[in-house]
Parts: C-alpha cells; structure tokens; sequence
C-alpha cells in the first residue's frame, strides 16, 4: 500500500490549508455578493435566498475542513495522526471526488473551468493524507 513520507504529507496539509483558505475568501466574497449568484453552484441556484444558505453552509464546511488540515499537521509532527482525522479526509476526498462529476456538468463554464481541476486535486490531496503514517 502506499504511505506517504512525512515530508509529502506536510505538503499536502499546507497545500489544504492554503486551497481552504481560499476557498473561504471566495466564499466570503459570494455572500458579500461580489460574485453574482448565478455563477455559483453550477448556476442552479434560483435566489438571494438559497444562495445565502448554500455558501454560509460552505464556508462553515470549509471553515471545519481548514481547522483539521491544521490538526492534521499537528499529529503528523507528533508522528501519530488519530484516526477519525484520517476518516475524514478519507471523507472530504469522496466529497471532492463527486464534486469534480459534478463541476464536470455544470451549467456555468466558469465553474468547470475553474472549479474541476481544484476538485480534483484536493481529492487527490485528501486521499494521500488518509493512510496510518508510520516512521
């Protein structure tokens, strides 16, 4: 099986932390109404209203994902990560798998241009994070 090295895995978490970080500004940014709520979603979303409710649900998703990319990397120096952490990104990896499908078939070229390749690589990300770490 696969195990990444201490070193790949620390990468990874940063790399986490800096997509979720962005992705929260972006979001931010949606309920500020900067960006216009059609092109959120896939443009499937039909009012202000629902808008406000998906990207405050996002961002406290997002807000929880970033908080464990942190944890993550404290347990990695520890050199033991607990395994409800590993469950989630194992978690979040399946999540970001079905949103890459799902971006794939957006309304919006905007959010399958943008959106997929990101998607994508935070499933990759989040998948090489779930193995046991082992000096």
């Amino acid at each position: 099986m696969w195990n990444p090295s201490k070193k790949i895995r620390t990468i990874a978490s940063k790399i986490l932390i800096i997509l979720f970080s962005m992705t929260m500004i972006f979001h931010i940014f949606a309920l500020l109404e900067v960006i216009p709520f059609q092109y959120l979603w896939g443009g499937r979303l039909s009012s202000l209203k629902e808008m406000y409710v998906m990207e405050s649900v996002s961002l406290l998703v997002n807000a929880f994902f970033l908080c464990v990319s942190c944890l993550y990397i404290k347990y990695l120096n520890q050199s033991l990560v607990p395994l409800w952490i590993r469950i989630v990104f194992g978690f979040v990896g399946i999540i970001f798998l079905l949103n890459t499908v799902g971006n794939l078939v957006a309304a919006t070229d905007l959010e399958t241009l943008l959106a997929t390749p990101i998607t994508a690589i935070l499933s990759v990300i989040c998948f090489s994070l779930v193995p046991k770490y082992e000096n």
